[in-house]
């Protein structure tokens, strides 16, 4: 019996409970795709470097998926107190007829299990697909060939899905026999007819505290705008509280002051039913002004996860490709044949791994010290403002070695590039981290153009027109180098000899054995030389890039269907309450065109009012992202932010969309 009643009156709220059906679905979905990356190696032709890497990018998506279902949880106990009450009057009904509140609550119980139980098979139907692409997402950030493609199955991520998701219906349910059991009939019976509380009332309260808002909030952007957020102290808990109590007065003192603002305005407050709309949403704002908030500051934490993510996928795109220009890459401090050191201490020979090789040197020029200081001197105009003085005393001191023209030509020749040619006294400016700061090549840059020269014991050097950003060393440690013609070799002391080259056939797995014979060498012979292959630095940056770009996706996403629901649910609710006023709006001459136009304009209001907030908070916020992101590497910020207003436009458009559309049909349906 109970039973069959659950199941009517789910059919019956069929309309009530889409949004939040297809809401668990989606966070189901994204929850076992996000904990199925370690299966997907399966269909991926991977070194072991890369193996070890999404071993621990499973381990972080584990612990982000406990955060991830604490915030799922706080929506589904939310969603299901929302459902409770706006259904008092019905469970009031159900009291007077004689039913036990053991048996209201079983009904609730059944109602959340058949409600879990589709949305948990929707979800994981629809997370078992998607899982498959996102493995070619997978292999895109760790450049490796997808072998061969096998339907990838995670038990382990159904299972945890499973678990985590039964014991959050587990809390719902709990949760909601809890509220039954608490109300009294009166309250049940009369819900309709109780008037929502005035929490200001005042309007010079409603006026100080929007003041204080405003005075909180710039305090915070100031404090940001200084001090950044390169480093986690005292600082950015503070501008963090300044900015999140200022957000919690700004709503909370919104309702009166929409008002008077459109008040202001006779002409269009009083067009059509604007005033009746104004009204509905000063009274919503009014008694769910914390829970907007909230949700405001979750859209600004998602506006900045999803553009800082994608910003530093992008730097670490171009930067990882740099710092692996061969397969692998020999070592060492001191000046060695490495290719006889390899053949005769450790036994293996080169020309099995390789069918051609570059041997090169890096000298210090021994008349005088070669700092960065004497390049950026020249350019300091240039320099990041604000870190001046940070640059002179940990970047000028720093060293820069030189390599001769032959030996950097070898270089390009094993690149299949075109080499260069320098004049007697002339020097080219070589960097492998030029991708690494926008600022800082723009500084060579401007060094290179301005003509400037080099005095090397007397002697000027001219500068080569062409800045060389090659890489020629993987995960080079040497921030700048000159390239010097052959006879400067002569004034040089050799400080790093350095063996580069392209494996031959099988590259993924000729690396990893060349590796493993290196690591099994004699000590005394490894001590002095150090191996880096492409695959470590390739599964390293791949690595950096899928952590990034997953957990940003998985939380930003996250957190803006939370926001979306929530307002979604208020607003149906607000439909549901106020179905009465739209009654009276009908029989005072509004027709059903007029109704719908302010339904659509109510929700499109107070959809778009957190997330105008989150859009002034996160002009600065990602400003600030941006400053700190460009201090590992150049970005594109409007292609970043062009992508999050796309993501964002798409999802919180059409939970917006279906919002209004459902508020249309509870309000219009006879």
């Amino acid at each position: 019996m109970y039973f069959k009643l659950s199941l009517r009156n789910v059919k019956k709220s069929f309309s009530n409970y889409t949004l939040y059906f297809l809401t668990l679905s989606f966070g189901v979905c994204l929850f076992y795709v996000f904990n199925s990356i370690e299966a997907q190696k399966a269909m991926m032709h991977i070194s072991k470097s890369t193996l070890e890497i999404m071993k621990t990018i499973t381990w972080i998506m584990n612990g982000i998926s406990v955060f991830i279902s604490f915030i799922l949880g706080f929506l589904i106990v939310y969603a299901n107190n929302f459902l409770i009450k706006r259904r008092k009057r019905e469970f009031g009904i159900y009291l007077t007829l004689g039913m036990e509140k053991s048996k209201v609550s079983a009904i609730l119980i059944i109602e959340t299990f058949i409600i879990g139980i589709f949305s948990l098979t929707a979800g994981l139907l629809a997370g078992i697909f998607f899982s498959q692409g996102l493995s070619v997402v997978t292999a895109s950030l760790f450049q490796v060939d997808m072998t061969a493609y096998t339907f990838v199955f995670s038990l382990n991520a159904l299972l945890k899905t499973i678990l985590y998701f039964g014991i959050i219906f587990l809390i719902a349910i709990a949760v909601n026999t809890l509220s039954i059991s608490k109300y009294k009939l009166i309250d049940l019976i009369n819900a309709g007819k109780q008037n929502e509380k005035q929490w200001v009332r005042k309007p010079i309260i409603t006026f100080l505290m929007f003041v204080l808002a405003i005075v909180f909030i710039g305090a915070a952007y100031k404090m940001v705008l200084n001090y950044g957020i390169a480093s986690f102290d005292r600082k950015i808990i503070i501008e963090c509280l300044l900015g999140a109590v200022g957000t919690f007065l700004l709503f909370a003192s919104l309702s009166g002051s929409l008002i008077d603002f459109f008040k202001a305005n006779e002409r269009l407050y009083y067009r059509r039913l604007n005033m009746f709309i104004m009204r509905q949403i000063s009274s919503r704002i009014n008694t769910a002004h914390i829970s907007m908030s909230f949700i405001s500051l979750m859209l600004f934490a998602t506006i900045g996860i999803f553009s800082t993510a994608i910003g530093m996928t992008g730097v670490l795109n171009k930067g990882y490709a740099d710092a692996a220009p061969f397969d692998i890459s020999v070592r060492s401090n001191e000046n060695v044949n490495i290719i006889q050191e390899l053949s005769d201490k450790n036994g293996i020979d080169v020309s099995k791994y390789a069918s051609s090789s570059c041997q090169y040197k890096l000298y210090k020029y021994k008349p005088q010290a070669l700092t960065t200081g004497l390049v950026f001197q020249k350019v300091e105009k240039y320099l990041p403002q604000g870190s001046e003085d940070t640059i002179r005393k940990k970047i000028y001191p720093l060293p820069i070695y030189f390599m001769t023209l032959s030996d950097y030509n070898k270089i390009l020749a094993l690149k299949k590039e075109q080499k260069i040619t320098l004049a007697d006294n002339q020097a080219a400016v070589l960097t492998q981290f030029a991708w690494a700061d926008a600022d800082y090549q723009e500084c060579l840059q401007q060094f290179i153009s301005q003509g400037n020269k080099l005095n090397l014991n007397g002697t000027e050097f001219s500068i080569y027109p062409q800045l060389q950003a090659k890489g020629i060393e993987n995960d080079s440690d040497n921030m700048m180098l000159l390239i010097l013609p052959d006879k400067m070799a002569a004034d040089g002391t050799v400080v790093k000899s350095v063996l580069c080259f392209d494996c031959q056939g099988d590259s993924v797995a000729q690396q990893d054995k060349f590796l493993a014979s290196f690591k099994a060498s004699p000590k005394t012979s490894s001590e002095k030389l150090e191996a880096v292959s492409k695959n470590a630095i390739v599964a390293q940056g791949g690595g950096s890039k899928a952590i990034i770009a997953f957990v940003g996706i998985y939380v930003g996403i996250i957190f803006l269907i939370t926001s979306a629901a929530v307002l979604a649910m208020q607003q149906l609710s607000e439909a549901t309450d106020n179905k009465h006023r739209y009654a009276i709006l009908k029989k005072i001459g509004a027709d059903n065109k007029e109704i719908s136009r302010a339904i659509f304009k109510q929700t499109a209001i107070y959809f778009l009012i957190p997330l105008a907030v989150a859009c002034i908070h996160s002009i600065v916020g990602i400003k600030v992202a941006n400053n700190a992101i460009r201090m590992v590497g150049s970005l594109n910020a409007t292609a970043n932010t062009m992508m999050t207003a796309g993501i964002i436009l798409i999802v919180y458009g059409a939970y917006f969309i279906a919002t209004y559309c459902c508020s249309r049909n509870i309000i219009l349906k006879q």
